[in-house]
């Protein structure tokens, strides 16, 4: 084969694929970052709560002392685990 048209074949090649490079990545970079601020979106519940005087939702003062007292001893004395026994046939 002659060598000068298999260095043509060959830069025709190198050509098409850094062309074909170049016009994939348009609708990948239209939505770059749009996991990042619709994370972030879900996150926000309520932008204005700094100038808000209205009480925070969630629990009374009773309630959320007896909740970490028990997270607390939960902690101490964590439940009693069955005993693992991996490949045992019965």
């Amino acid at each position: 084969m002659n060598p000068h048209i298999v260095r043509r074949i060959a830069g025709v090649l190198a050509a098409a694929c850094w062309l074909g490079a170049c016009s994939s990545t348009p609708h990948w970079d239209a939505r770059f970052g749009q996991s990042v601020r619709a994370s972030l979106a879900a996150q926000v519940i309520h932008p204005g709560a700094a100038r808000a005087n209205a009480p925070v939702n969630g629990l009374d003062g009773k309630a959320a002392a007896a909740a970490h007292e028990r997270y607390q001893r939960s902690a101490e004395a964590p439940a009693a685990l069955a005993p693992l026994a991996v490949g045992a046939a019965k």
